[in-house]
């Protein structure tokens, strides 16, 4: 569940400033992913949280139990392969229950808000992951010795950097992004959408050119609208409705995830090595 906060760290600028220059574009009127913030669906962060901490489990879960030598290496090639099977073929089915028990129900059968959905289960994980570090194991503060600058630590800085700068110096009412979007159609056609509890949403089949509510993009750089049937085409960036804003929000949240990686990453102690290999030699006994 740590991972999958900090998977979630990552993703918030990213999410925030690729939707925001074109990076991507999101269908209309999916109802998993119409409630927004900023314009990334509240869904995105439920999704990057839920899978990373899946993953997570599993990849260290089978090691713990099938393993005893290293948290990254198991013990022989057959276990390493088993355990690499179960997590690769199990890990999305791991991420996807996590959002029977609460996003469903909430959002498809009482309509709460997306927001309400994600923030419940990010605070339930927040709270659980504070528990577990209250009463750390013993291979978790090995040394007690702080961590050195290293690659891993490098990696938050110049993700967090960048994003931050782009925030103030983007320009996104000058993108352009050519590709595959959403098929452009009749406005009245629907689609149904089904649940993982049976239920039937629904959603417009295609993009109505003439009536759509993503204010990140628009046609206003063509000299005319794609026709219908369209599916590669060109949309338009917009600009920023308020650029303060968007450099407060984005600048906040590179700050708060600097500050939590250089805590885990330098604060939290000498990332572990890998595991001696014990050779042995008829001439020399034992050397590793």
């Amino acid at each position: 569940m740590a991972v999958g906060l900090a998977v979630v760290l990552i993703d918030l600028p990213y999410d925030i400033m690729g939707v925001k220059m074109l990076w991507w574009t999101w269908h209309d009127t999916d109802p998993n992913i119409y409630d927004r913030h900023y314009w990334v669906p509240w869904t995105s962060y439920y999704f990057h949280a839920a899978f990373a901490a899946g993953f997570t489990f599993l990849f260290h879960g089978t090691r713990r139990l099938l393993s005893s030598t290293h948290k990254f290496q198991a013990d022989n090639f057959i276990i390493e392969l088993v355990c690499s099977l179960v997590t690769g073929m199990f890990g999305m089915a791991l991420g996807v229950l996590q959002f029977l028990p609460l996003y469903h129900p909430l959002h498809d059968n009482f309509k709460i808000h997306t927001e309400v959905c994600v923030l419940i289960f990010l605070g339930a994980y927040a709270l659980l992951v504070w528990a577990a570090d209250r009463n750390p194991s013993k291979e978790a503060r090995p040394s007690g010795k702080r961590g050195w600058f290293d690659v891993l630590c490098l990696i938050p800085l110049v993700h967090y950097a960048f994003f931050f700068l782009l925030s103030i110096y983007g320009q996104p009412e000058k993108m352009k992004s050519t590709g595959l979007h959403e098929p452009i159609g009749d406005c009245s056609a629907i689609s149904p959408v089904y649940t993982a509890f049976g239920q039937v949403l629904s959603k417009r089949t295609f993009l109505c050119a003439s009536d759509f509510d993503e204010q990140y993009f628009n046609f206003e750089c063509l000299n005319e609208v794609p026709p219908n049937a369209s599916d590669w085409y060109t949309v338009c960036g917009t600009p920023f409705p308020n650029h303060v804003e968007y450099m407060i929000v984005v600048g906040a949240e590179c700050i708060m995830g600097l500050f939590i990686y250089f805590n885990m990453l330098y604060r939290g102690g000498a990332q572990p090595g890998p595991p001696k290999i014990t050779l042995k030699s008829k001439s020399k006994g034992k050397r590793e």
